[in-house]
């Protein structure tokens, strides 16, 4: 009978000192979603085909796609998509810089990373960016056609309440 007194006290003195859990709010959080995509496209040197016609280079490039509940935009830069963010202008840098700069920008304005997904330089030249269907020409993807160098896609979902 003591032991059992003493066990009662001691769940009573437990219970009446720890916190309550908080109370639900009336209504669940709202979330908005937005993806941000990202694909370097290597250069190509200038080359000479069989006839002996020289085929032009072309210079490496980036595409960017911001896609959020007010719309998409797709850019080559990060600066151009600093622009278009009527974020603050990127200090001067590698795009790697800039990228973070944007990064940043995003996670100032509420944007919290959920996922992210990486393309490794094979799969981005097989299947990449763009339409599904195959290589070339409204195929999807992108007809590497000689391109040299690493080639990464990566796409970032994020999300972040909405008052």
């Amino acid at each position: 009978m003591r032991i059992t007194l003493l066990t009662a006290a001691l769940l009573l003195a437990l219970t009446s000192t720890a916190p309550a859990a908080p109370a639900l709010g009336d209504k669940p959080p709202k979330w908005e979603y937005a993806e941000l995509s990202f694909r370097n496209v290597p250069g190509r040197p200038a080359l000479i085909d069989n006839d002996g016609n020289e085929i032009p280079a072309v210079p490496a490039s980036a595409q960017i796609r911001w896609i959020n509940p007010a719309g998409e935009v797709e850019v080559k830069s990060w600066d151009e998509l600093a622009d278009k963010l009527k974020a603050p202008s990127l200090k001067k840098g590698t795009a790697a810089y800039q990228k973070i700069q944007i990064l940043n920008y995003l996670g100032n304005e509420g944007w919290e990373l959920i996922e992210q997904q990486t393309l490794s330089a094979a799969l981005a030249a097989a299947g990449g960016f763009g339409p599904a269907g195959g290589r070339g020409p409204g195929g999807g993807g992108i007809d590497r056609g000689g391109f040299s160098g690493p080639s990464a896609a990566s796409t970032w979902l994020l999300k972040r309440r909405v008052p």
